[in-house]
């Protein structure tokens, strides 16, 4: 693990999701907060490992106040040994004691040189505010608040004609378009959520996505791309769009445009309702004989993994997903240590990841896994046609037991035919030709 995405939030609709290096230490990540949140950086901190404000039994300090007190800039993240969905306090300024609540959002492959500020929702509170100024025209209009407390939240929840089921269903059904498509836009998820529910009326589900998108646990954001923030609810359901929270890395108008691109004209997949939603969940991923294979392969390697086998074959489906070359997978398992093991073979790798790859549902692909796309191909549809019931299973993989042929010149019509087949050419590509 090279890096994290931790949320922290200070007051209720007030936060921030910060990628961070793993090999980061506490006080790096207290500078990043800081920054995070306009603060200066004035005060003692400590850091609540076990998510309890003054608790001693994982406490960490800016400084020895007493004999045994450990140092935030003597430990990393890493080496707390940090999982996903662990919370714990972040405390500045022993005076005006401000808690910030923290939470391990995701694990990433890759590593973070500098700290990331990936999502920011909600105006932070002046650290010193000048009470004395607050003489106001009584004429002057009220401003609305950039945040909103818990209870207001839960009025704005009451005004939605939906059960508190029915909006976690809607939340859960984010979750899974977010962690299978990457990027889908509101309309289309809308007409998705309706085709497997009771419908819910316009209105009244743009009410329920938005306040649920002040959720700072959202693995995502809604996005819209219009500049009328006065649209009527079905207007704002075409200009916006769910995405997953890693297009906000770096630049995220330009990741997110070129995954809409690659997206383009490809079929959305659609799952019935209990598999969907098994994608809510951002670590899971379909038992195939393909992952069951790759999962064989890395039991071999089990010594040199930093995890099981089960949780490496996850990491590399997730950079599988959002289409990491695989010079680039192979860098990340090479700095794990892996290849150093004397069972490490880079062509049965190679072999066993393609066929994973092409088994693997992808953003780009608009969740379909490469080879479901090639099936519905023009190409796929004449060879489906061509096959045999049992040489169906993949348009993509090489079958083992049939050798690579090399092909000079024009193929015989007697010969085997060059797309490996193991049928003769004038039976199979030939077949149309005289």
């Amino acid at each position: 693990m090279e890096s994290f995405v931790i949320s922290v939030s200070l007051e209720t609709g007030c936060y921030r999701h910060i990628q961070i290096s793993a090999n980061a230490t506490l006080y790096k990540l207290h500078q990043a907060i800081l920054k995070a949140f306009e603060f200066e950086d004035d005060h003692e901190h400590a850091f609540f490992m076990d998510n309890h404000m003054w608790s001693s039994a994982d406490a960490y300090f800016s400084s020895k106040a007493e004999a045994g007190d450990r140092l935030t800039k003597k430990y990393t993240l890493k080496k707390l040994k940090l999982a996903k969905g662990q919370k714990f306090k972040y405390v500045f300024d022993f005076g005006d004691e401000w808690e910030f609540q923290c939470k391990i959002l995701r694990e990433l492959e890759e590593d973070t040189k500098t700290p990331l500020v990936i999502r920011s929702v909600g105006e932070p509170p002046e650290q010193y505010p000048e009470w004395e100024e607050y003489e106001e025209d009584d004429e002057e209009e009220e401003e609305i608040p950039a945040s909103l407390t818990q209870k207001e939240i839960e009025k704005l929840y009451a005004q939605i004609p939906l059960t508190r089921e029915e909006i976690n269903s809607i939340h859960l059904y984010m979750d899974a378009a977010a962690n299978l498509y990457g990027l889908i836009s509101l309309d289309e998820f809308y007409g998705l959520y309706n085709s497997q529910n009771k419908k819910v009326d316009v209105e009244t589900f743009f009410m329920a996505v938005a306040l649920i998108d002040l959720d700072e646990g959202n693995g995502f954001a809604i996005v819209n791309w219009s500049d009328n923030h006065e649209q009527a609810a079905e207007e704002a359901l075409e200009s916006c769009e769910i995405v997953s929270d890693y297009l906000f890395v770096e630049d995220p108008e330009k990741d997110i445009r070129e995954l809409r691109r690659a997206q383009k004209g490809k079929p959305l997949k659609i799952l019935p309702k209990a598999e969907f939603l098994q994608f809510a969940d951002s670590t899971h991923f379909p038992e195939t004989p393909q992952r069951s294979a790759m999962i064989r392969y890395l039991r071999r390697l089990t010594s040199s993994l930093p995890v099981s086998a089960e949780e490496y074959c996850d990491r590399i489906q997730r950079v599988i997903v959002i289409d990491t070359p695989l010079q680039e997978v192979l860098n990340l398992i090479k700095q794990d240590g892996v290849t150093a093991h004397k069972n490490w073979d880079l062509e049965e790798f190679a072999a066993l990841y393609q066929n994973l790859n092409n088994h693997t549902h992808k953003h780009a692909n608009r969740g379909n896994t490469p080879d479901e796309l090639f099936a519905q191909s023009a190409r796929g549809l004449q060879l489906r046609q061509r096959l045999a019931p049992e040489d169906q299973m993949s348009f993509f993989e090489e079958q083992p037991e049939k050798p690579k042929l090399t092909i000079v010149g024009a193929p015989s019509r007697n010969g085997p035919c060059p797309c490996g087949s193991g049928r003769k050419y004038q039976n199979c590509c030939g077949k149309d030709k005289k």
